[in-house]
Order: C-alpha cells, then sequence, then structure tokens
C-alpha cells in the first residue's frame, strides 16, 4: 500500500500542534470539550486499533474494527497521563504513526480492499455499523478532521 497520504497527514498534524503551543483547547465533536491533548491520545489510540486491524489482515484473519474505545475518555487520560507531558504525548503520536505507516506499507491490494465489519461511534451515535473497505479506514480523512480541530484551536480554521 502506498502510504504517503498517511504520512502526509500525520506531518500536517504534527506542525499544527507545534504551532499551537502548550494551552491550546480544541473544539470537539462531541458532547464533552476535548482539550488538545486528548486530541492527541485520540489520534495515537487509533493508530493503534488500525495498526492492529493491520495485523490480523497480515495474519490472514479478518479483525472487527470498533472505535469506542479510541473515544473512552478513560483510555484517553491514560494515554496522556502516560505520556506525561505535551512533548512525550507528540512523541508517542510520532511513533504511533510509524507503527501504522510501516504494518500498512505491507498490506496486499487484496488485504487492503478486504471488508471489514466495523462500528464507527462519533458522538455517542453510530455512524457506521456494517462491513467498510479497510482501505476507507486507513485512508487520512480522519487525521484531516483533527487537523482542523487543531487548526481552529488557534483560531485559523481551515487554514
Amino acid at each position: 500500500m502506498d502510504v504517503g497520504d498517511i504520512e502526509a497527514a500525520y506531518a500536517e498534524l504534527l506542525e499544527a500542534v507545534a504551532a499551537a503551543g502548550p494551552a491550546a483547547a480544541c473544539p470537539a465533536p462531541r458532547d464533552d470539550d476535548w482539550d488538545l491533548d486528548t486530541v492527541l491520545a485520540h489520534v495515537v489510540a487509533t493508530g493503534r486499533m488500525l495498526v492492529a486491524a493491520s495485523a490480523e489482515l497480515l495474519s490472514g484473519r479478518v479483525p472487527v474494527v470498533d472505535n469506542r474505545p479510541t473515544q473512552s475518555r478513560q483510555y484517553l487520560d491514560a494515554i496522556v497521563t502516560g505520556a506525561g507531558g505535551r512533548d512525550e504525548l507528540v512523541e508517542t503520536v510520532r511513533r504511533s504513526a510509524q507503527e501504522l505507516v510501516y504494518v500498512a506499507a505491507q498490506l496486499t491490494p487484496e488485504q487492503i480492499a478486504t471488508r471489514v465489519p466495523t462500528i464507527i461511534v462519533d458522538g455517542g451515535q453510530i455512524r457506521v455499523q456494517q462491513p467498510v473497505e479497510f482501505s476507507s479506514l486507513l485512508g487520512p480523512s480522519h487525521l484531516r478532521e483533527h487537523l482542523e480541530q487543531v487548526r481552529s484551536s488557534m483560531g485559523g480554521g481551515a487554514g
């Protein structure tokens, strides 16, 4: 798989985070407010979910992709606390991105096209509950949504 779009989306997100500064707060697409650290933890959790699903595909199994844990406040707080600070959290995002890019690059066209059972919840609402092509889950659109959150926190809009 060509992972250039994923790499570019992570790089753009991390550049925006660096520009946002330490006190940035992000508008959240859900009822509770997520500060920038929580958004970054969510990106890490989502990356981990996709790495695990990619590993399943590489092992010849069809994963179930369920994003609900990536929105668990307790899990996100654990990622933030475990990082120990913004710089370390940004480094955790970088490492997560590297892992995802490395594993995704090994996927064959057939594996990328595999329809995987998927549950996507956003703002407490089920948005997807059906098999979808794995390629649609790996695409950079999710990262770009969070990029817009970061930019909004800076007052820069879509920039």
